[in-house]
């Protein structure tokens, strides 16, 4: 971006709301991130939260979809201007523990700490950005889903070649669910089977879940109807997740984030069986997309 654009940008009224929620989103990033400036063993940078800046990006991308100006660069300016936080507590980190440094890591510490937070600014407006840009894509599709398919769009071939990871998660997700609660305890291979088949389930459960929310909101011709809907795609998984959640949290258990991800793997397997049957009971059957 030269400098004749960034002025531009900085008078531009279109991208005044974007400016807003990053300037918003300073306080909140603050306080959250306020907590290490007193913990030991932090000299350079730090860590901020980045629950702000993600709920900020998806604010900017649901308020900028189908706009004139583009989600991305409006999750770009969100983020540019939330990184302010960003700024101050890596600069406060390192200012509260130079008196407790040798010269020759305060030095170390001056030098460094431009290095970091430049670091830190542009991870805050990639978090922003990627988040305005997935939140648009989310929102036009729900938008359009009853609207007449368009010939020229390239939704069909889209869903041709991710539509694949659904009959494969399908036939994966026992296999690998067995392998955990049944080899995982017994060690030796019987854990190294269980880890890989978690490593290829993980991304492929992603991909099935892209997968099934593209197929429930691709437009269809009027009069038709595709099920599972999109309410029982992204439905049926979190509640899945959240259902095995409170139950771990009722039991007093540990590591109940963890033990949802098992809802969530069920919850979307069940969908994918249903997905593929109503599919093949239209006469439907999986091609690789040409």
């Amino acid at each position: 971006m030269s400098l004749q654009e960034f002025r531009a940008s900085l008078t531009d009224e279109s991208l005044r709301f974007a400016v807003l929620v990053g300037l918003a989103s300073i306080p909140f990033t603050l306080a959250l991130s306020w907590n290490p400036l007193a913990e030991e063993g932090i000299t350079i940078g730090g860590s901020v939260s980045g629950e702000p800046l993600l709920l900020a990006g998806v604010v900017v991308g649901y308020r900028y979809s189908e706009r004139a100006t583009e989600s991305r660069r409006a999750g770009f300016w969100t983020g540019l201007v939330g990184s302010i936080a960003t700024v101050i507590v890596f600069t406060a980190n390192t200012i509260t523990t130079l008196e407790s440094m040798s010269s020759r890591m305060t030095v170390l510490a001056v030098a460094l700490t431009p290095v970091f937070v430049a670091v830190g600014v542009g991870f805050t407006v990639v978090i922003t950005t990627v988040a305005a840009m997935i939140t648009d894509w989310v929102t036009t599709r729900v938008a359009r889903a009853g609207s007449e398919p368009d010939p020229q769009e390239a939704d069909r071939r889209t869903a041709g070649s991710l539509r694949l990871a659904i009959p494969a998660y399908s036939l994966l997700t026992p296999i690998v669910l067995l392998c955990v609660f049944w080899l995982l305890p017994d060690g030796g291979v019987g854990l190294l089977v269980s880890v890989l088949g978690l490593f290829v389930l993980a991304p492929l459960s992603v991909v099935a879940f892209v997968a099934l929310f593209i197929e429930a909101t691709a437009p269809q011709p009027e009069g038709t109807d595709r099920f599972p809907g999109l309410r029982v795609c992204v439905g049926v998984p979190v509640a899945g997740y959240a259902l095995v959640y409170l139950a771990t949290e009722f039991h007093a258990l540990e590591s109940a984030p963890r033990v949802g991800i098992y809802g969530f793997i069920v919850g979307l397997w069940i969908v994918s069986l249903v997905s593929l049957g109503d599919r093949y009971r239209d006469g439907e059957r999986y091609r690789s997309a040409t």
